[in-house]
């Protein structure tokens, strides 16, 4: 199994348990390597409590929160691990 099947299983077992997560990559080119490398920001979807000046009132709204910034798969397959063995 390659890593990018391990990461969508845990994925989905995540969501099962009501835990949303979505995965950003971004390339950017290190100075350091000479090369591009890839960014791969991790996201939480989060309920956040915002004010409606229309209705005075506040409301939960669903917002993705950064929760971690990996360089490569194997750090983001091991953070999804981490958060699954959490849950128990």
């Amino acid at each position: 199994m390659n890593i990018n099947q391990n990461i969508n299983k845990l994925l989905y077992a995540l969501s099962i348990k009501g835990q949303i997560y979505k995965i950003n990559s971004f390339k950017f080119y290190s100075d350091k390597n000479c090369k591009y490398c890839t960014k791969y920001q991790i996201l939480k979807k989060e309920q956040v409590e915002i004010y409606n000046e229309e209705t005075n009132q506040f409301e939960l709204q669903d917002r993705f929160k950064q929760k971690e910034e990996c360089y490569n798969k194997i750090d983001v397959m091991k953070y999804f691990m981490k958060e699954y063995r959490k849950m128990g």
